[in-house]
């Protein structure tokens, strides 16, 4: 009996202790889920919940689950960063940048929300910032040249702030011209004056980084111009992601349009014609300081605009790019279009010079064959429907200008049929526009037809050098008593008939190396001081509100006062300085 009763004592002494071990082993005094004795393990206070730590035990391994014993407290935040942790992969969990970046966060025993979306950023689910509305106003213009502007942008993050930003402003190189073109690279600094990149550290408008979003406004100054520029922001976020946003600025101009500020009409002849299989003579002793351009460049356009109006040009005369050609200058039109989407297409006025040798074929044009004159009556009618009415369209007293370039001995008719077909357009333009057409035709002098002359609101010359005395190769300076005499002689017809003459200036004419005639004409040969003179005795003899220059460009006949390799800008700065009264 004894036996038994002392087995039973020793059952109950064991279920005792095994109880008593259990208890022990699972007792929690603190009820933060972890028992006493493994926080007596971790070092943790068992009379103190952790309830963090218990939360990262049942995320992650024990070692790593331990890296958050201190942390003071669990919320939201906390548990968050927590399970943002645990969501890495092992080895990135294990690398040297998450855990720099851990030991930064747990070093003072909090998370907080910013830590929280800090590491989220960073490492599990980066978000870059934004760059919206990256703007530039111009703060200093004059004459339509820029100087001075001011960019503006906002940065935004959606869960750091943003802790930094630069803007870059860099000039855009067009080096392209010197292998596409052949421009010497000696000369490119002359057509692209030199500008410095600015590189800015910003600081927001408020005066720190501190918030989610962040305003900027920064002042460039001192615009060289002549090109575009780059306007590039990059921010970065606390995290460290980089936004970049580039936009590009339109042409800048390098010179101020002084051709608003004189009381002379300079129409320059300008031709738009060259292209590929049409191009400048490449043996020309003078070439382009741009190189062998192709004219649908509109960097080229810009800078002819630039240059132009930079120096007193008022308008360009263009070759009449007919609608839809099937005959001659099939590319015009597609050039033109073209040019009219260049920045500085609006800050020139222009107009056409109709050459008119499309579908009516080779000149003289008989106005009184009726295809002839009907194709003379749609290609102004389609100048007027698709152009005049444009702001930057030449205008004479109101009128939209059209010019005729060889009407007084290729335009021919007995029944005066050329006076009906412009009375045709002219009535056209009435009721199209509101307001008749100014007609300028080429000398009748020489061929006294006098039936566009009557048809006409003006008369020029445009090639002055064309006269009864210049019949041999001579230097300009020997031409300018003819040539001006010559105009003499138009003026007073053009006064008996109570017409204005328009006087054409130009700095020489040699078209040796126009690869599309055989026939030469005398050579006048250029000089800078023939050209002075030229220009005063034009000044002296007919005080002109108009001129007309032969011409911006046309390297044919070598009429142009374009910046050259040899001459450079002084055709320009001689013009610029005798509209000035020099």
């Amino acid at each position: 009996m004894r036996k038994p009763l002392i087995l039973i004592a020793l059952i109950l002494i064991l279920i005792l202790i095994s109880s008593l071990i259990i208890y022990y082993m699972n007792r929690d005094s603190d009820g933060d889920g972890i028992p006493d004795y493994k926080e007596k393990e971790y070092g943790t206070d068992p009379n103190k919940p952790n309830y963090l730590l218990a939360y990262a035990l049942k995320k992650l391994p024990e070692s790593e689950a331990l890296r958050f014993k201190d942390v003071e407290n669990f919320n939201e935040s906390s548990k968050g960063f927590v399970d943002l942790y645990a969501s890495l992969p092992q080895d990135k969990r294990s690398s040297k940048e998450v855990n720099e970046l851990l030991d930064k966060i747990l070093s003072d025993n909090v998370i907080d929300d910013y830590e929280k979306n800090l590491f989220d950023d960073r490492f599990v689910n980066p978000t870059l910032p934004t760059i919206d509305n990256l703007n530039w106003t111009p703060t200093r213009e004059n004459l339509d040249k820029i100087y001075d502007i001011n960019v503006t942008f906002v940065a935004k993050d959606d869960k750091t702030p943003i802790a930094y930003a630069e803007l870059r402003f860099v000039p855009v190189e067009y080096t392209y011209m010197i292998e596409k073109y052949g421009m010497r690279p000696e000369d490119y600094p002359k057509v692209f004056p030199p500008d410095k990149e600015r590189n800015i550290i910003l600081t927001p408008v408020d005066g720190k980084f501190d918030s989610l979003e962040e305003r900027f406004s920064v002042p460039i100054k001192d615009i060289v111009g002549g090109r575009e520029y780059k306007i590039v922001a990059l921010v970065r976020d606390s995290a460290g992601n980089e936004k970049i946003v580039e936009v590009k600025t339109p042409y800048i101009r390098q010179f101020e349009n002084i051709a608003k500020t004189d009381n002379i009409t300079v129409a320059a002849f300008y031709y738009n014609w060259y292209t590929k299989g049409y191009d400048i003579p490449k043996d020309l002793p003078d070439k382009p300081l741009l190189g062998l351009y192709y004219s649908d460049d509109n960097v080229v356009f810009n800078k002819h605009v630039d240059w132009a109006t930079g120096h007193g040009i008022d308008v360009f005369v263009f070759p009449y790019p007919y609608h839809n050609p099937r005959i001659a200058f099939t590319w015009l039109e597609k050039i033109f279009r073209k040019n009219m989407e260049a920045e500085l297409f609006n800050q020139i006025k222009f107009s056409f010079c109709s050459t008119f040798v499309d579908e009516a074929g080779l000149p003289p044009y008989n106005f009184d064959n009726s295809t002839v004159r009907g194709e003379f009556v749609k290609a102004i009618k389609d100048l007027i429907s698709n152009y005049a009415s444009l702001p930057n369209y030449w205008k004479v007293d109101g009128k939209p200008v059209v010019v005729l370039w060889g009407a007084a001995n290729r335009f021919i008719s007995t029944q005066e049929n050329i006076e009906r077909a412009i009375r045709e357009v002219r009535g056209f333009s009435r009721s199209k526009l509101g307001a008749d057409l100014y007609i300028v035709s080429d000398d009748i002098n020489i061929f006294h037809k006098m039936e566009v002359f009557y048809s006409s609101d003006a008369i020029y010359h445009y090639s002055p050098f064309l006269n009864d005395k210049t019949t041999r190769d001579m230097g300009i300076e020997e031409d300018v008593p003819y040539t001006i005499n010559w105009m003499k002689g138009l003026e007073k017809i053009c006064k008996e008939h109570g017409k204005p003459f328009i006087p054409t200036i130009a700095p020489g004419e040699d078209n040796r190396y126009d690869y599309r005639n055989t026939v030469k004409a005398p050579v006048i040969y250029r000089s800078l001081d023939g050209f002075r003179l030229y220009l005063r005795e034009v000044n002296k003899a007919f005080s002109p509100k108009i001129v007309f220059l032969t011409s911006f460009n046309e390297w044919f006949e070598g009429t142009q006062v374009e910046p050259s390799e040899g001459y450079g800008f002084t055709y320009l700065e001689i013009l610029k300085d005798v509209l000035r009264g020099g």
